[in-house]
């Protein structure tokens, strides 16, 4: 009897949730815009960069007390935390798929109609407040009589603005401008037919787009000690929870499990999901007061056409040479749809 009873005690275990594994996205890497983003990035690199990653990598080891501190924060950017070229993106929406759900997203993004989405999104143009109800009323699949020679999706991206307060944040990012006025209802409408069909993670903030330059999650600092226990058992090893928000507000994150927020060390998968967002967690924090100052209104590629809407697997891959150095880092595309050029 007392085993039964004793055996009757305690919580069930909470249900781990379902890793990330792909995101909806706009890449921003074109044959066009491509020369640029490689000069401009550099440019920054060389600018921002310290040389020396051991003292800009320095993280200060965590101890038993929860109060100990576990972050630093330096005025310059170690040169991993700079995004590749190859990675700039501006996410829609992060998913958790099975093989199953991931043919069914690959055949919803085929069967969007982008040029009368983009009609739609014209019709909305400099509009303050959209919403996302209204951008996707009309019927989003193709159709024969779609409008012909829609006009393509033009954009700048120029300036560097910060994810958090200046003085201590872990992201900078730029955001795009397009001059028509569509491409803010256009990828609120994308995201809503995504969202719709339920393949999209839960976020209720609302789309921020902006392509991210530097996120420190990606820089590594000295090997942590382990936490205590208690903080241990509030950990998950899955490398898609958390407070992503890349890429949303920052973006289309998930980041409904505060409880996410108390991991210290991520391998640069985890980063794509929990070095995002207001709520991000990488240990290593950056005063950008002075870099933002410095590139408000730097150029890193303008009056270029935005190419495809693209299914992305998690996780940036590296490539290289036949002698085995890195010489790029591209997300890798499962599907992709072409927008109008």
């Amino acid at each position: 009897m007392a085993r039964g009873k004793k055996q009757g005690r305690g919580k069930p275990p909470a249900q781990k949730k379902p890793p990330l594994t792909h995101f909806l996205c706009l890449p921003l890497v074109t044959r066009d815009s491509k020369p640029q983003l490689q000069a401009s990035v550099e440019t920054f690199r060389d600018i921002v960069t310290t040389k020396n990653e051991q003292t800009a990598s320095q993280v200060e080891e965590p101890g038993d007390d929860d109060k100990s501190k576990s972050e630093t924060i330096t005025s310059s950017v170690h040169p991993k935390a700079v995004r590749p070229v190859g990675a700039l993106h501006c996410t829609l929406g992060v998913m958790s798929l099975d093989q199953n759900k991931l043919e069914e997203a690959k055949e919803l993004l085929r069967h969007l109609d982008i040029s009368l989405m983009l009609q739609n999104a014209a019709s909305q143009e400099r509009e303050q407040a959209i919403s996302t109800d209204a951008a996707a009323s009309e019927p989003l699949v193709n159709s024969t009589n779609s409008p012909p020679n829609t006009p393509p999706l033009r954009i700048d991206l120029r300036g560097l603005v910060s994810m958090h307060a200046p003085q201590k944040t872990s992201i900078l990012y730029s955001a795009p401008v397009d001059q028509t006025g569509r491409l803010y209802p256009f990828c609120l409408a994308v995201q809503e037919k995504f969202k719709e069909s339920d393949f999209l993670a839960k976020d209720d903030r609302k789309l921020k787009l902006h392509a991210t330059i530097v996120n420190t999650i990606y820089a590594k600092g000295r090997k942590q000690r382990p936490p205590p226990k208690w903080k241990m058992k509030q950990q998950t090893t899955s490398s898609g929870q958390g407070a992503m928000a890349s890429e949303m507000g920052e973006s289309a994150a998930v980041g409904d499990d505060k409880a996410e927020g108390e991991k210290s060390s991520q391998k640069p998968e985890q980063g794509e999901v929990e070095g995002h967002g207001p709520n991000a967690n990488a240990p290593l924090k950056i005063d950008a007061t002075s870099t933002l100052e410095r590139f408000e209104d730097f150029v890193w590629a303008e009056d270029f056409v935005l190419d495809r809407i693209a299914i992305c697997e998690m996780g940036a891959k590296k490539i290289t040479s036949d002698e085995g150095k890195v010489v790029a880092e591209e997300y890798t595309e499962v599907a992709s749809v072409k927008l109008p050029t």
